[in-house]
């Protein structure tokens, strides 16, 4: 496998590809271009990775460059489709684990479409400072949703006793919030825990990990708990309202050979 590297002020090759373009997809957006792919006649092969990189070691020493193509992938935590091409591939990383994997001649996209659109009982915790969100979906949309907002004070830039007062004030407010959210997330979430398939997290990363180092409940749901963190500038009603097609968004990298 070529060793991957980055070009100045480029995107990341290996020996004979390189990455030409990366996006975000809805489902609907997966859709077309699933649909595109299973239209071409360039698409010669189908891919389905496990996200674990130990379990694809039977693909290392496959032609057309599809070892390439997995160093180029990288570290995933839900597999990949890769649809190889005899000079351009694509590699979709779904929102969820591949709980398929294999090689089929052709664009075989029917598998991937199908663990895309499979029924499934998302938890959602959206975390930042001063409001949260927690909600159950599926694709239908919401199933339940609690929100709220809880003031902590904006960090304090004096200097002396009064800095360090108001910081012990501002680290209570903060464990406050998380003690309340986390009491939120067990009332919420806890009636689907043994029928939810994923948990997603979303807000800003530093809030959510001392977050996670305060709630019990939470560490409970690590093994279903996803790594990628949504993207929500705003816990709330709204973000709710919006948060399934951004659960369900692929990740869709564009391979070209150099």
């Amino acid at each position: 496998m070529g060793h991957c590297v980055t070009e100045a002020g480029g995107e990341p090759s290996a020996a004979g590809w390189k990455v030409s373009g990366r996006r975000w997809v809805t489902g609907r957006g997966l859709r077309r271009l699933l649909d595109d792919l299973a239209r071409s006649p360039d698409c010669l092969s189908t891919h389905y990775l496990p996200p674990a990189s130990s379990a694809r070691a039977e693909y290392v020493e496959a032609g057309g460059g599809l070892s390439e193509a997995i160093g180029l992938i990288g570290e995933t935590e839900t597999g990949a489709a890769v649809f190889m091409g005899e000079r351009q591939s694509v590699a979709v990383l779904p929102p969820f684990p591949m709980e398929v994997v294999g090689a089929f001649e052709g664009c075989s996209t029917t598998l991937l479409t199908e663990a895309v659109e499979k029924d499934r009982l998302i938890g959602v915790l959206l975390v930042r400072l001063g409001r949260y969100a927690v909600g159950v979906v599926n694709r239908d949309g919401l199933v339940v949703s609690k929100t709220d907002t809880r003031y902590v004070k904006n960090r304090h830039r004096a200097g002396g006793t009064s800095q360090r007062r108001f910081e012990r004030s501002r680290e209570r407010l903060i464990r406050e919030l998380f003690d309340k959210v986390c009491a939120v997330a067990e009332d919420v979430l806890g009636p689907y825990g043994d029928r939810m398939d994923y948990l997603f997290l979303g807000g800003e990363r530093q809030t959510l990990q001392g977050f996670a180092k305060r709630c019990p409940f939470l560490r409970a749901l690590a093994p279903i708990t996803m790594r990628r963190v949504l993207e929500v500038r705003r816990p709330g009603s709204s973000a709710l309202r919006h948060v399934e097609e951004e659960v369900w968004k692929s990740r869709v990298l564009v391979l070209e050979r150099t």
